[in-house]
């Protein structure tokens, strides 16, 4: 069995998380309070149980690899969930990348101690982002953002979308597409559980009002 350990917040994880229960693949989620980490980290950093340093870890039988964009790289070729063309695969590193972009957005102004003063600079500057993928995923006309199925860019895309309506939840008004994934990909039967379930965590980040 998979085995997954991360913090207990969503984080950088929550999007493996989301594939994982999206595609029922049974896995182990092993949690390290942040009051254990620094041991957790002296102990192990530099060994295949934290290569780098960090979170997440994903062990599949005696591989283990950091980096959440090569864990979910890894899951979505042995699952086949990458695309089915070269094209496809190519379109969802670049959308995977840009998710990663916005994600990064939303942190830099969530562990900002003036973020509420700055809100409106947050909001322009996602929105930028968001209305570059709102035209592709037009132009495009697929159900999701590569195709017309699920695939590695949908789940952290989801995720995105789901933290940035959660600090703003007007966000995505401006753009309907984006809107209609995050809706369809909340609404799948599996993650539908996941989100309501104990597995599920509320905060994105360790900040405490976020």
């Amino acid at each position: 069995m998979y085995q997954l350990t991360y913090f207990p917040i969503r984080g950088r994880a929550e999007h493996i998380r989301l594939f994982l229960e999206d595609l029922k693949i049974p896995y182990e989620s092993k949690i390290v309070n942040f009051e254990d980490w620094e041991s957790y980290k002296a102990k192990h950093s530099g060994t295949e149980k934290l290569p780098f340093g960090q979170f997440p870890i994903f062990q599949d039988g005696n591989l283990h690899l950091a980096q959440s964009g090569a864990i979910a790289r890894y899951l979505a070729r042995k699952h086949d969930k990458y695309g089915k063309t070269d094209e496809e695969k190519a379109l969802n590193d670049m959308l995977f990348d840009m998710a990663v972009d916005i994600h990064s957005i939303y942190l830099k102004h969530i562990y900002d101690p003036q973020r509420k003063q700055k809100m409106d600079i947050f909001v322009q500057e996602a929105k930028g982002k968001l209305e570059l993928v709102e035209k592709f995923v037009n132009r495009r006309g697929n159900k999701f953002v590569v195709c017309n199925e699920p695939t590695l860019a949908d789940y952290y895309m989801f995720e995105v979308l789901d933290i940035l309506l959660r600090e703003e939840k007007t966000i995505l008004d401006s753009y309907p597409k984006l809107k209609g994934i995050h809706n369809q990909m909340k609404n799948r039967s599996h993650i539908a559980a996941f989100l309501k379930s104990d597995r599920r965590f509320d905060k994105p980040v360790a900040v405490s009002d976020a």
